[in-house]
């Protein structure tokens, strides 16, 4: 005999989802973001990981939300109001007051770089020499893949845009998926039990699979959603290209960019449970730098030799990083906080 199974409305079910309260401190005021909490690209997921982990959001909004999303949180009903700004939040607010003219791109680089990778990317599907086009398919995928991670990163309405058609025509990658996934990077550095990015094997042999896996999921992600189309015009270039090919290439550019990954974050401190630490101190244990200045490491690391400086603020497009740290490391020595480098492989 079946056992019966009782069924809930599903508007009963929405009213259970949204049942716990979510309040958030952003400077001096508490805001009930309850109301929004299932609006968010992130979703009720995100509202609780951040429930979780703590109150006050103030540094970790800032560094990844724009002008329009601080309008939003604004409107929000206000539940405490004049409290006390914390020492790391005025600290942050000093910090990017200074690099704040940084955020905006620079638009002959960022046109002249989309079209040196779109050419590298149809060259390395059209050539008829296979050396060749393993050699720029590889090229292509390293350098895609960090363009389209600065872009998406950005605030700037019209590159957004850009570098959403970009990242799904040339690299192959749909931004609605990495955003998820990538800004509960940055919210949650490190943490293992909510930080999606470091929730894998760091087996160095997997490493050439970081491509083809991003590809895939991206694929799934996109099934029924305009970003597929992207996806698809990308699949009909690269398979003018031989199989093996587009394969190999894939293999290296994959192992090449996770070596620059893992070791940004791999070799740093894991949390557990919550990151009880500010934000500033939070993502200086969290992550690591390399020593190279070249402007052949910026285009190959994608600005990544400058992890922490990024994780402070991913807004910054990558070619201004340098400038960033500059500016960013004056003032940590001013409060003893310091940067952390080690090498990119051990």
């Amino acid at each position: 005999m079946t056992p019966s199974i009782s069924k809930t409305p599903k508007e009963d079910v929405s009213q259970q989802e949204t049942s716990q309260e979510f309040k958030f401190i952003y400077k001096d005021t508490e805001y009930d973001c309850t109301e929004y909490a299932q609006k968010h690209p992130g979703g009720l997921h995100f509202f609780e990981k951040m429930k979780d982990e703590k109150s006050d959001i103030t540094e970790y909004f800032r560094t990844l939300h724009s002008k329009k999303a601080l309008k939003i949180l604004k409107s929000f009903p206000k539940t405490q109001t004049n409290l006390l700004e914390s020492k790391d939040s005025q600290l942050f607010t000093t910090i990017k007051r200074k690099v704040k003219h940084l955020f905006e791109p620079h638009w002959p680089i960022e046109m002249t770089i989309l079209l040196v990778s779109f050419s590298v990317f149809l060259l390395g599907a059209f050539t008829s020499n296979p050396l060749l086009g393993i050699v720029l398919i590889g090229i292509n995928q390293n350098l895609a893949g960090w363009i389209g991670h600065s872009q998406n990163h950005n605030r700037n309405p019209i590159l957004y845009k850009i570098g959403t058609i970009y990242g799904g025509i040339v690299a192959g990658l749909s931004s609605k998926w990495w955003n998820r996934k990538h800004n509960l990077h940055h919210m949650f550095t490190n943490n293992i039990s909510k930080d999606e990015d470091i929730q894998h094997s760091y087996n160095r042999w997997l490493f050439p699979l970081l491509f083809p896996k991003w590809k895939f999921d991206s694929l799934v992600a996109e099934i029924g959603y305009k970003e597929f189309a992207y996806l698809a015009i990308h699949w009909a270039i690269i398979t003018q290209q031989t199989w093996w090919v587009v394969l190999i290439g894939h293999l290296i550019a994959g192992f090449l960019t996770a070596v620059v990954l893992v070791g940004n974050h791999e070799r740093e401190t894991i949390f557990e449970k919550r990151v009880d630490l500010p934000f500033l101190q939070h993502q200086i244990t969290a992550t690591t730098n390399y020593d190279y200045k070249s402007v052949i490491s910026m285009i190959f690391m994608g600005g990544m030799q400058y992890q922490t400086e990024h994780h402070f603020f991913p807004q910054i497009p990558f070619y201004y990083l340098p400038k960033a740290s500059e500016i960013i490391n004056n003032e940590l020595k001013k409060h003893n906080l310091v940067i952390k480098y080690s090498p990119i492989w051990q």
